[in-house]
């Protein structure tokens, strides 16, 4: 395919990608993302990483008896999903415009063209089989349960902005060599939003606000993206160049732009990926944002202006704040300086003395039980230095032991409260969802 690669630096100003590591006007990190993304140079290097490790901790794994690139989540694992989903939905209802949440099927008759559509565009990609005498594909993403319903609204100037937003179930048939845990499965969560806009200029108004969103996420968890945008084609940057311009700006960052030269008509204007360099030194995409000008003829999805005249809305698609398991494999893959304290199963262990403190402890869990704090309590009759020990390997960041002094003197339990105090504030703004497990350890099935 033809492309051109160009750079915009954070103020605005536009230079060739070619040259670019003789520049010292930019950073290491944006200049190995440009050589990989742009010109194909990927280290040699044999670069390890230990996000397998803290996923297995975690119980995060591959199905066993499920077919390849199918995840298996066990219950801390799947607490942590619920709770980055929870996200998802906080994040988007700040954006500002309207939320539709809906929920749709995830299979599909292939004998409407909307779905055969899909079929050509993403091919051997989709899920595909034989139901009787129909052939079904598998949800890509959430945007047919989205658009059906659109394409049934009765609207007007007066509706827009507003979004249709799913947490949906999607199904990509990666190749076996490709599957790689929680970056890229053939069955993930995908918090699909799309958005409906009366033309591209308030399109790309709001498509900051969007934005906002997903770089935010991402730097209250000390990471910051690198981002590439790629434009349709050669008269679309023409037309848009000053609007893309903006993303460099807004964010006082340096970024890739990549324009298609095919000549070949494309739905969409810009579509733009949010991207790390993990510890293999691999670009990964967390997040996306894409401005759609097309779909919505194709998909009768219209609203009348002022003058009852019809009109096709323009349609973002975007992932905010990325793929459900992508953002947990962003976290884990910088775990130490990353993983938020909100997303811990078990944020705190009480690890009494002895067992005479068990019930001393159980009341200072009665008396937190309406914070929004996951504690649990080690009951098992063994050391305390070995009781410490497996809080730390079961990647329990805090844990505050209970003896004598702790039970007889309150002024000895201000540490345990302060601490108390730190993750409260850590949670606010943040999701919450209590763990259903039993509390005492030696309950716990492992």
């Amino acid at each position: 395919m033809e492309r051109k690669y160009l750079i915009i630096n954070k103020n605005g100003e536009i230079s060739e990608a070619e040259g670019l590591s003789d520049n010292n006007v930019f950073g290491n990190e944006f200049k190995y993302f440009v050589s990989i993304e742009a010109f194909d140079s990927d280290s040699k290097q044999n670069y390890k990483s230990d996000y397998l490790y803290y996923a297995k901790k975690l119980g995060f794994a591959w199905e066993p008896y499920g077919d390849i690139g199918f995840c298996q989540y066990d219950y801390k694992a799947y607490l942590i999903i619920r709770l980055v989903k929870e996200y998802a939905r906080l994040l988007v209802n700040r954006i500002g415009f309207p939320i539709f949440e809906i929920r749709g099927a995830n299979i599909f008759d292939m004998s409407y063209p909307v779905v055969k559509a899909y079929r050509d565009l993403y091919g051997e990609r989709l899920f595909h089989f034989k139901s009787g005498k129909k052939e079904i594909v598998m949800s890509y993403d959430a945007s047919y349960p989205q658009f059906n319903l659109a394409s049934r609204y009765k609207m007007n100037y007066k509706n827009l902005p507003f979004a249709h937003f799913s947490i949906a179930d999607c199904y990509r048939h990666e190749q076996k060599g490709e599957c790689m845990l929680l970056y890229r499965n053939r069955r993930f969560f995908m918090p699909d939003l799309h958005p409906y806009f009366k033309d591209a200029n308030e399109a790309f108004k709001w498509y900051e606000k969007i934005e906002k969103q997903i770089i935010n996420a991402a730097r209250e968890c000390n990471i910051e993206y690198q981002v590439i945008a790629e434009v349709s084609s050669q008269a679309n940057w023409k037309l848009y160049k000053d609007k893309i311009k903006q993303i460099a700006i807004n964010n006082k960052k340096d970024i890739l732009i990549k324009i298609l030269q095919d000549k070949k008509d494309r739905y969409w204007i810009i579509n733009v990926d949010y991207k790390i360099i993990d510890q293999l030194r691999q670009s990964r995409e967390i997040a996306c944002i894409q401005i759609d000008v097309q779909n919505a003829k194709r998909l009768d999805i219209k609203y009348l202006d002022k003058n009852n005249k019809v009109h096709y809305p323009v349609i973002i698609h975007a992932a905010v704040p990325g793929g459900i398991e992508r953002f947990v494999y962003m976290l884990f893959d910088n775990f130490k300086a990353s993983f938020p304290i909100w997303l811990y199963p078990i944020q705190i262990r009480l690890i009494p003395v002895s067992e005479k403190y068990l019930k001393f402890c159980e009341k200072l869990l009665l008396n937190l039980k309406n914070e929004p704090i996951r504690i649990d309590l080690d009951d098992r009759s063994e050391s305390v230095s070995k009781r410490i020990k497996r809080a730390k390997e079961e990647l329990i960041p805090y844990y505050f032991i209970i003896g004598e002094k702790e039970k007889n003197d309150k002024k000895e339990l201000n540490d345990f409260y302060r601490l108390i105090n730190v993750i409260r504030n850590e949670m606010k703004n943040k999701p919450f969802i209590n763990f259903n497990w039993p509390y005492l350890v030696s309950r716990q099935a492992k």
